[in-house]
Order: C-alpha cells, then structure tokens, then sequence
C-alpha cells in the first residue's frame, strides 16, 4: 500500500484503507493499519478519535468524505461569525469538532467530577501500556471484551500475547475489572504483591507501591489470589470479600486488624487481612469501588494515607510540616469538592493550616 502523510484526524478518515480498517471489511487492510500503529504510537490518541468519528459519520448513508466537507462548511460559517485567531488552522478547528462531535454521540465519553474520565475501545488496538495521570480516569474495552476502569496516577501493562496465547495484565495503581468469560483462556492480574487469577467475574485491585498495604475486593464470581512473599499463599476470594497484604511490621497494624489476622491459620499475621462486607450492601455504599462512581472516601485514615488520596485524587503535591500530623485520622466523603473545601472540611475533624500554591500545599499543626 502507498504510504501517505497521516498527521490530522481527517488524514485518516479519507483514506479508503484506514475506512476499511475500521469497518472490518479488509484482512490487508487490518493488518497494515495494525503494523503502522505499531509503528506510530504517538499518533494512538488521533487514531483513537478518527476512528470514534468514523462510526459516527458512517451511521449515515452519505459517504464520508462528503459529510467531512459538510463538517468543513460549518466551521468555516462559525470562524466567520466569530473572531479567531488568525494563526490557528482550520484543520485544528476540524479535530476540535470532531472531537466535539464524538462527545455529543457519545455521552459517556467525559464523565463530570473531580476526575476526568474517558473510555476508549482498544480492540484491534496493540497498545501494551496505559497509564492515568494523577486527577484523570480512563475506562476502556480490552482486546478480549474486558471492560477496565483505571484510577489516577495508575498504570496497566497488556501482554504482547494478550487474548492471543493467554489473557495477562500487569497493574501499578487501581483498576476496576468486568472480565469477559472465557474458560479456556483465564484472566491474570499481577501486581507488585499479588497475582490474581479468574475465568470471568468483576472485581477491584489496589497496589500503589507506595501504600501500605495492597488489596483485591470481589463483587462478582470467585478468583484466586496468590501472595508474593516468601510464605507465598493461595486463597480463594468470595463476592464481598476483600483482602489486603500489609507491607509493614505487627506495630503498624491495628488491634482488629490483628484479631482478623490470627484467624488466618498458618499465615503470618502481618501479610494478609480478609474482610468480609454485608451480602446487601449496595454496590454504590462501598468504600472500595467509591472512586470508579465519582467519590473519595476515607475511612479512619491517618494523614499520609489521607494525603497520598488526596494527591492522587487532586493531583496536587502535599507536604506535612510536623511530625504531630502523623497521629490525626480522618473518616471523611468528598465527591464534587475542590481540593480548598476538602481541606476545610477535614480541618473540622482535626485542627491544622494549610497554604494552597497552585498545584502544591503545605501543611502544619499551627
């Protein structure tokens, strides 16, 4: 195939090949888009939105490029009704539409709060590594039909051999998982202290190397989680349940956390904590899935826990001033809050100052 220039979205939607690809009509076709966005990763996020935009447009009868000059007309007709700036392309105004256009089709594209959340489908997509900033979500479809919503300052690494030779994922961070069933080829989830196993069920995971603790919570189906420690363990997790692994020593666990601990024949106290919620309670009332329907919820936390939620959740950078702090904990909802109102919130519960400076914050007991 003739090689072509492809920088704007429209580069891409007029290409009868690139068009094929997305309508799944051509294997040449498929297999060239997929070596070429192998080949040009900086250019997934518009290929990404030409493709959203090709759906769009080929719902109707009128063949795209027509519909494309259409589009054109009418962002001509705005630039001329409207002051501009002179420099800015039309070719610009056309992506920002297109974009536009896709979130008017696609509601839940931008979903409102203080995290922003997109969905992307990556089927037919060889991405092997999407990350979130800190303050950003994504949601997005696996190869295989598995629906994965990342929390912020997260990060999913895909097998090359993903929905291939076996289903296998690598998480840093959160994720929600709705794991598309699929007998014969089981769904891995390895993190820096668990793996996690499963045929086809919905389930969160929690591993930021810098918390004290990991945790696996299950809403739906049975998975099996194994422990990476030297007195690595295998246990069978039931819906509403939650396991945590606890990187500190016995001191720096709680008294209940201790008695939970103990039940645990033959696992070391200080490793793995199971806590079973109530069979009824509702999805959207619990605290481990409250981050994916737009709530922060901290639950007898002392302030670094509490700070690294908030730098995530805000993405701002804290900094504790007294050593005092360390002993304040918090039980606290936030979900259409900035980050000044949560602070003054919390400031209710506990006394302390704190000095916004833009994207940092400091605070001190006095």
């Amino acid at each position: 195939m003739k090689e072509t220039s492809f920088v704007e979205i429209e580069d891409f939607l007029i290409d009868s090949t690139f068009q094929q690809y997305c309508a799944e009509e051509n294997s040449l076709s498929t297999a060239y888009w997929e070596r070429y966005i192998e080949d040009h990763p900086h250019q997934l996020e518009t290929i990404l939105q030409a493709k959203q935009l090709y759906h769009i447009l080929s719902a109707h009868a009128r063949p795209i490029p027509k519909q494309l000059a259409t589009l054109k007309e009418k962002i001509h007709a705005v630039e001329d009704s409207v002051s501009l700036p002179t420099k800015t392309s039309w070719r610009k105004w056309f992506a920002a539409a297109a974009i536009l256009l896709a979130v008017a089709t696609f509601s839940y594209w931008w979903i409102s709060g203080p995290e922003r959340t997109y969905n992307q489908t990556l089927a037919n997509i060889k991405q092997k590594v999407i990350k979130t900033n800190k303050g950003e979500k994504k949601q997005f479809t696996l190869m295989d039909g598995t629906i994965v919503t990342l929390n912020s300052a997260s990060e999913l690494r895909i097998s090359k051999t993903f929905n291939q030779e076996d289903r296998r994922v690598t998480l840093k961070g959160e994720g929600y998982f709705e794991v598309a069933k699929n007998a014969e080829k089981p769904f891995y989830v390895e993190t820096q202290d668990f793996d996690i196993r499963v045929i086809g069920t919905v389930f969160n995971v929690k591993s930021y190397p810098e918390d004290k603790e990991s945790e696996a919570f299950l809403l739906e189906g049975l998975i099996e989680m194994q422990s990476k420690d030297k007195n690595s363990n295998a246990i069978l997790i039931k819906p509403n349940q939650r396991v945590s692994i606890g990187r500190g020593n016995k001191q720096q666990q709680s008294t209940s956390q201790q008695q939970q601990y103990n039940r645990l024949k033959g696992i070391p106290a200080k490793e793995i904590l199971i806590h079973e919620l109530q069979d009824d309670m509702p999805a959207d009332e619990i605290a481990d899935i409250a981050w994916k329907n737009g709530r922060l919820v901290m639950t007898d936390q002392d302030f670094l826990e509490v700070k690294q939620l908030l730098e995530r959740w805000y993405n701002v950078e804290i900094d504790l001033k007294d050593a005092e702090l360390d002993t304040y904990r918090f039980t606290a909802t936030f979900s259409k809050e900035n980050i000044q109102q949560a602070l003054e919130a919390l400031q209710k519960v506990q006394p302390f100052k704190f000095k916004i400076y833009g994207e940092k914050i400091t605070i001190t007991k006095n």
